[in-house]
């Protein structure tokens, strides 16, 4: 049989979402890839060590605007997008640019992440993206330091000084963003009025995100 192609682009609800790698600094304790065997609702996300170029991306999203206009691009698949992160500024540059064929350059450009980035990349990300980017969703998850290590699981070099590099990655991109949003996924054991009071303070609307289905589709 032959192996499905993963999916560069997938399209969900009204957006074009961009599978830029597989790699993570994170081993969340809710992620769904292992379970869901690397699909999401149909598509294959699996990149197999083979991760797209700019130019792959921004063909691929030509070829899904022109299939049928969506309003929105957001980085997200099953790793963190960060961990590409000049790859991920040349794509919005090419957009904002209007050298993505078909796509308009004001679309609206959201990115869901870990947070992480700046200890990926050594210095403040989120100033980097000022311009390029419109919207970030991070995954807080709790108020609680003890709380994120254990249900984020990071590798060893993003453990001891994480969850405060995500709080500072945070309160950069409220200054930036058009619209910052710190999500929590919604466990046994949430404080929603502390997890709500953090994201506020550091600049950011709280939102809370059920948990996904535990088989795929449903």
């Amino acid at each position: 049989m032959e192996k499905t192609k993963p999916a560069i682009v997938y399209r969900y609800g009204q957006g074009a979402y961009v599978n830029l790698t597989n790699r993570c600094p994170t081993a969340c304790s809710f992620c769904i890839k292992n379970r869901w065997k690397m699909d999401y609702r149909g598509n294959c996300l699996d990149l197999g060590g083979a991760e797209p170029s700019p130019a792959d991306i921004t063909a691929a999203l030509s070829r899904e605007y022109a299939a049928a206009p969506f309003r929105e691009m957001v980085f997200c698949g099953y790793g963190e997008p960060t961990m590409r992160f000049e790859e991920l500024k040349e794509v919005c540059r090419a957009l904002r640019a209007g050298a993505v064929a078909g796509v308009p350059r004001d679309l609206r450009v959201r990115l869901n992440t870990n947070g992480l980035a700046n200890l990926v990349t050594g210095r403040d990300a989120a100033a980097e993206l000022a311009g390029l980017v419109d919207s970030v969703h991070v995954s807080l998850n709790t108020h609680d330091p003890a709380a994120w290590l254990e249900m984020m699981r990071p590798a060893p070099r993003y453990a001891e000084n994480g969850f405060e590099s995500v709080q500072a990655f945070i309160r950069s991109a409220s200054a930036v963003m058009k619209e910052t949003v710190a999500t929590a996924v919604e466990k046994p054991g949430l404080d929603r009025e502390r997890f709500s009071a953090l994201a506020r303070e550091l600049g950011a609307e709280p939102r809370f995100r059920p948990m996904l289905e535990e088989e795929n589709g449903g």
